[in-house]
C-alpha cells in the first residue's frame, strides 16, 4: 500500500510538472534554445557608460562560454558566477590586464562586469573589482589621490 500511494505521489508531480512545462513551451516569451545568447562576460570601465544605460564600444575583457543558463534572474546570478569564477583568478593582475587591453589612457576609471545571457544586451551587474585604475600608453601605475 506504502508503495501504491509513493507511485501515486510521483504521478501527480509529473502530471502537474508535465502541464507547466506544457505552458511553457506554448508561451510566446520562451524563444528556441538555439536563438538564445549563451553566458558571456564583458568588463566595460566607468567611462564607457552612463548608470542606466547600455555601455559604448567594445568590452575591455570578454570571456564567452558556450553554455545557456535559464533566462530568469536565477539564470543571470548563474551566468555572472561562472564569470567571477574567472575574473576573481586574475584580479590581483588586473591592473596590467586592463591597461594592456584598452587602446586610450584612463584615469581613476573603475572596472564593471556585465553579462550577455539569453538576450544579445548587456546587463550591468553592479559588480566592480572596488579599485580604481589608470593608464597611460598601455601601462599601470598608480592612482594618486585627489584631495
Amino acid at each position: 500500500m506504502v508503495i501504491f500511494k509513493f507511485l501515486l505521489f510521483l504521478g501527480c508531480i509529473c502530471l502537474i510538472s508535465c502541464e507547466e512545462l506544457k505552458d511553457i513551451a506554448a508561451s510566446p516569451e520562451i524563444k528556441n534554445t538555439t536563438e538564445l545568447t549563451p553566458c558571456i562576460c564583458g568588463v566595460f570601465l566607468s567611462g564607457q557608460f552612463k548608470r542606466g544605460s547600455p555601455p559604448n564600444g567594445p568590452p575591455v575583457l570578454l570571456h564567452e562560454y558556450d553554455e545557456n543558463f535559464v533566462c530568469s534572474p536565477l539564470g543571470n546570478k548563474q551566468c555572472t558566477n561562472k564569470c567571477l569564477d574567472v575574473l576573481v583568478k586574475h584580479l590581483s593582475n588586473s591592473p596590467t590586464i586592463i591597461c594592456g587591453s584598452i587602446d586610450r589612457d584612463c584615469f581613476r576609471e573603475r572596472a564593471y562586469l556585465f553579462i550577455k545571457n539569453c538576450n544579445n544586451k548587456w546587463t550591468n551587474t553592479n559588480l566592480s573589482a572596488g579599485r580604481e585604475y589608470c593608464c597611460k600608453d598601455g601601462t599601470p601605475y598608480k592612482c594618486p589621490y585627489l584631495s
